[in-house]
């Protein structure tokens, strides 16, 4: 009886040798065979913005790379939501790529009640992209208002001035609910589709501050349009220098930053895991790519999957905080 017993985990023991190395070589087939067709980026966001201009760059790239063409999918709406969604539903063989960022891998899962996707178990981290810090900038009639000269005249306006953001729940909204926190001032939230009207009507005197990235108003801030004075960030950037950061300031809880990072599926095999990331690393470190964004105010930072992972976990941990603290919750 213990000789038949002994045979038979004898043989389940080859049975799951053999399962082991069908497995192991069924990958290995997957991810020579892969790209088998064209993959596409998904973007949560409409074309020309931050995330597009960059996600456009690397897919042209990775397109020369793997020799198939690489589309950019716009999928805007709720907040990236829509987009996520999207992503999440496609077939797990590396296909299909998503540019995730700070509302759809960190701060959407505080601000919504029920998100239709579940940022770790639906996707695969690939590499981070670039952050971009966020700036303040106060309206023209501010003039060459200091930081604690602009929070003095805010007190003052009792609750009537307002700032405008990409949307309600964006990073930009955050940013201003933040700058209210750890300032004590009170405003109105104008909420617009997409930095690029609000920062029209800040042109055009309709607003009184916003807070967008660095990307976003660089070309402002560099023809003297606007005056950025303080980022939101833990160092000043190279591309405009002469801002002071907010911790320079007096408040070092004042960060905000917007972030771009590559996914993929959950389940997707990783030998085409560990391609996709080595391959979409060397372009995203190239000196060609780096100078380009660095030069018009992005921080460039290629990543391991595993850094990804975990910088997006201490992201989601910190935006989590705030969004409780500030009490903002969307339905």
């Amino acid at each position: 009886m213990r000789f038949r017993q002994f045979l038979g985990f004898q043989r389940l023991a080859h049975f799951a040798v053999a399962l082991a190395t069908l497995t192991s070589l069924t990958l290995e087939a997957s991810a020579q065979q892969w790209p088998a067709h064209s993959l596409r980026i998904v973007v949560p966001f409409p074309a020309g913005g931050s995330a597009d201009l960059l996600t456009r760059v690397i897919a042209d790239e990775l397109s020369k790379t793997l020799g198939q063409s690489v589309i950019v999918d716009n999928k805007p709406g709720a907040g990236g939501n829509i987009g996520a969604v999207e992503a999440a539903r496609a077939q797990p063989d590396g296909h299909t790529l998503f540019m995730g960022t700070t509302g759809t891998h960190a701060s959407n899962i505080s601000l919504y009640a029920k998100l239709p996707y579940d940022p770790i178990k639906d996707f695969a981290p690939l590499t981070l992209v670039a952050a971009y810090p966020q700036v303040l900038v106060p309206g023209l009639k501010y003039g060459d208002v200091s930081l604690d000269r602009l929070i003095a005249l805010l007190k003052q306006a009792g609750g009537s001035a307002n700032y405008g953001s990409s949307g309600i729940g964006s990073p930009t909204h955050l940013a201003a609910e933040l700058f209210k926190r750890e300032t004590g001032t009170s405003m109105v939230h104008v909420p617009y589709r997409g930095q690029g009207p609000a920062l029209n009507d800040l042109l055009s005197g309709q607003l009184d501050i916003v807070f967008p990235s660095v990307p976003d108003v660089f070309s402002f801030v560099e023809s003297g349009k606007f005056r950025a004075i303080a980022i939101m960030n833990e160092r000043r950037s190279k591309t405009v220098p002469n801002v002071p950061t907010s911790g320079e300031l007096g408040y070092p809880r004042l960060i905000s930053s917007l972030w771009s990072g590559l996914y993929t599926n959950a389940g997707t095999p990783k030998p085409v895991i560990e391609r996709l990331s080595r391959e979409l690393v060397r372009i995203i470190a190239s000196p060609v790519f780096k100078d380009k964004f660095e030069a018009i105010g992005f921080e460039v930072r290629p990543s391991s999957p595993n850094e990804l992972d975990t910088f997006a976990a201490s992201e989601t941990k910190r935006w989590g905080e705030i969004v409780k603290a500030i009490n903002i919750r969307l339905d």
